[in-house]
């Protein structure tokens, strides 16, 4: 048997190591820097590409992002869908943290257990299959419902949410649970939770198909010793075929340094220009970072809200920029409302619920469902303004407001409004004045300006809800 063509500790796989590792501890400083409450840290969800994926039907035909999104989510979008068609899934393979968590646990279990890890489960491409209704779920989930349908169950949002063990249990127990299994199961299967879970890593394989990057065998050199198949973190048959069109190839190149045979298992560029595993780290560290530090330059990268301080120099605050880690006397300062005004409409007792709470944490200190949802509404209708729209996920205001209805937001139908009002539908366009043949049920609030005229704005929904439950 020829000897094998690369050193052991192959200098691609180190630079693989070392940029996965970096990037594990990295992100994960900012988890526990982001729960110290330092605002100079972005959250989890502004750091992660699917959140850009679930948040792609609010932009395009809202104008909006989902709460938690930042700019920063569609960026890091769209650099991986960029390295999908210059060097596969290499964002899987070369990048993502919780990839290098299940790796460290199955080098813990061969390591230091012997353990003999298996290549996949029994029925282990059924298995696979579970991705695609995830992906589905998840996505168009989060497109009708408005609202991050994944978080409760993302085992990434666990890990970050980690160093606060109570927070973690109390708010994410099933993203806990699916992180300790996945990491269990990883000892045994590698990558088990991304062959078998993992939603974007479903979506990067899908769009994986169309790629001109592929992993090439040369079937007269190879001497079928199955080195390579045995090294897939994923369990592809490498060296049975000639082209792996797996759409679970992670293009890692941990098969490349194990082949004995030179230039036997080689990455291929448009079938012709070959990819040297150490070229293919140079192009995710380059389009990665490069893509990154460039909109950053430009301005256009942001990943955090602004501070108080920053909203009030920049002078351009809006209801929806309240986020839940605005205390209530913040609130009160950014927009120049009276701290008493705003207790009152929140129908709020400032011996109870203190003026440096957080929005987020009102719902704690009272021991009932309360969200960021009605501190906005609110000071959207103390300004006179359209409430911010957060989806079918939006709070009522709270109990005891002068406006104690549900909030109305210019995504709401007609339709949706009488519902959740509980008002005849026929009765709502008497009081608005509406023609339904002019103006369908379905229409949504606020596009009620183009069809009925530019100053019917949804607050005119809101105002005819109030008049007709007063009337009651």
């Amino acid at each position: 048997m020829p000897k094998p063509a690369y050193k052991k500790k192959n200098p691609a796989m180190w630079l693989r190591y070392a940029l996965l590792g970096g990037l594990l501890m990295y992100v994960s400083y900012i988890g526990y820097m982001h729960l110290q409450h330092q605002t100079e840290f972005p959250p989890v969800d502004a750091i992660c590409p699917f959140g850009g994926l679930e948040s792609l039907f609010s932009i395009v035909f809202h104008g909006t992002y989902l709460q938690r999104i930042f700019i920063s989510s569609f960026i890091l979008l769209g650099i991986t869908i960029l390295l999908v068609f210059l060097s596969g899934r290499s964002f899987c393979g070369w990048i993502c943290p919780l990839g290098t968590l299940q790796g460290i646990f199955a080098g813990i279990g061969r390591r230091l257990f012997g353990i003999k890890q298996r290549t996949g489960m029994d029925h282990d491409g059924k298995i696979r299959w579970l991705r695609y209704p995830i992906l589905i779920i998840f996505t168009v989930g989060a497109w009708y419902g408005g609202k991050l349908l994944i978080r409760p169950y993302d085992p990434w949002v666990a890990w970050m949410h980690i160093w606060d063990p109570g927070d973690v249990i109390e708010e994410f127990p099933i993203g806990l649970a699916v992180l300790v299994l996945s990491l269990a199961l990883s000892i045994f299967i590698p990558r088990a939770f991304c062959r078998y879970l993992c939603p974007m890593g479903m979506f990067l394989g899908v769009i994986n198909r169309f790629s001109p990057y592929r992993l090439h065998v040369n079937q007269e050199t190879c001497i079928h010793c199955m080195a390579c198949d045995r090294k897939c973190p994923v369990g592809i048959p490498i060296a049975s075929v000639e082209v792996v069109n797996k759409t679970e190839c992670l293009s890692c190149g941990e098969c490349v340094p194990v082949c004995p045979v030179p230039n036997t298992i080689e990455f291929r560029l448009a079938k012709k220009r070959i990819v040297s595993p150490i070229m293919l780290g140079v192009i995710v560290i380059v389009v990665f970072f490069g893509i990154i530090g460039l909109t950053k330059a430009l301005g256009v990268y942001r990943s955090k809200q602004y501070s108080v301080e920053e909203m009030k120099l920049r002078g351009a605050a809006n209801p929806e920029d309240i986020r839940g880690y605005v205390t209530l006397a913040g609130v009160a300062e950014l927009f120049d409302m009276p701290l008493d005004t705003l207790y009152s409409r929140l129908a709020l007792d400032r011996s109870v619920v203190a003026p440096e709470t957080k929005s987020k944490d009102i719902g704690s200190v009272l021991g009932t469902e309360f969200e960021a949802d009605s501190v906005r509404a609110e000071v959207a209708r103390w300004l006179g303004r359209e409430a911010p729209t957060g989806g079918c996920d939006a709070a009522p205001p709270a109990e005891g407001t002068a406006t104690a209805i549900p909030s109305i937001m210019g995504t709401h139908t007609l339709r949706e409004v009488a519902d959740m009002t509980y008002l005849e539908l026929g009765v709502l366009y008497n009081e608005l004045g509406l023609d339904s043949l002019v103006v369908p049920p379905d229409t949504p609030c606020r596009d009620l300006k183009e069809l009925v005229g530019p100053d019917f704005h949804t607050s005119k929904v809101r105002e005819a809800v109030a008049r007709l439950k007063q009337g009651n």
